[in-house]
């Protein structure tokens, strides 16, 4: 039981780390197939990452308690540059009883169709691509609402954790030693006061249980819970510095160290010369 257990909180954890969410993918194409150096065309760029960022903070807010304080209402959120005032009155202008997390990924598209009307994209390949990209972090953020929607029932946690508490409460007394007579004939000469087995038991499955425990819930306000925070920030930061500073940016072509010949040579420093140490790039499989 603490085995299947500790199997289904470990992949739980593992689908929703792997489900972050993170944006560098979709920068990228945004920033490369997004055509224009003019300033209409930077901000559609910069808009289009702000807005995917701003989906995936209504997201945490609702599924991790330290993003939940961080930023509690819309002006905390306006103040912290994810979102302007207009963008907050269209979307408290929604009238629905359910989640506005698709709001700003439908913004990202309309203005996808915007792009590509005005030329900035220059192909309908490129368009779906782009939208490819955006569907992917969409979908990774879908699953963490799923997840969050539908947690691990409390009963499971609580029978397991009560299994194994009985579990050493009845190896406290059943593994005792009782033989007192001195004249037993089952007497042993050696008399095992420190119950070793049972301690290595209660060390490995009480450890165990205690990990999936820490695991259960990623999205708290432990230590060792997702820093939601810094990876907001991060997504933030990276994408616009993808789709502005270093949209279409790449070095000046020059020749390398093996034009024109196709032969690469043994490559290692000298340390590794001096240390009979010599990597070969040739034989590489």
């Amino acid at each position: 039981m603490l085995g299947f257990f500790v199997q289904t909180v470990v992949k739980r954890w593992s689908v929703l780390f792997e489900n972050m969410g993170y944006i560098e993918s979709a920068s990228i194409c945004i920033g490369s197939l997004v055509f224009g150096d003019d300033d209409e065309s930077r901000l559609l760029r910069r808009t289009m990452a702000r807005y995917l960022c701003l989906a995936q903070l209504l997201i945490y807010r609702d599924i991790s308690i330290q993003v939940r304080k961080r930023f509690p209402t819309y002006d905390s959120i306006i103040k912290a540059g994810f979102m302007l005032e207009n963008e907050q009155e269209l979307l408290e202008s929604i009238q629905l009883d359910y989640d506005k997390y698709w709001v700003p990924i439908n913004w990202v598209y309309a203005l996808i169709f915007r792009a590509r009307k005005d030329g900035k994209i220059v192909n309908d390949a490129f368009s779906c691509k782009i939208c490819d990209e955006i569907k992917n972090f969409r979908h990774n953020l879908q699953m963490l609402c799923n997840y969050d929607w539908v947690p691990i029932p409390l009963a499971y946690p609580q029978l397991v954790f009560l299994a194994v508490y009985v579990y050493f409460a009845i190896c406290l007394i059943s593994r005792q030693f009782i033989i007192t007579e001195r004249d037993a004939p089952n007497k042993s000469n050696i008399d095992l006061v420190l119950p070793c087995v049972t301690m290595m038991e209660f060390i490995i499955f009480v450890g165990w249980m205690k990990v999936a425990e820490g695991l259960l819930n990623p999205f708290g306000e432990d230590d060792d819970d997702f820093e939601c925070n810094f990876l907001l920030d991060k997504n933030l930061a990276i994408s616009l510095c993808i789709v502005d500073d270093a949209s279409n940016d790449a070095p000046e072509l020059e020749k390398d160290h093996f034009w024109p010949s196709d032969k690469v040579d043994k490559v290692c420093s000298e340390g590794t010369v001096n240390g009979g140490i010599v990597i070969n790039l040739n034989n590489s499989s």
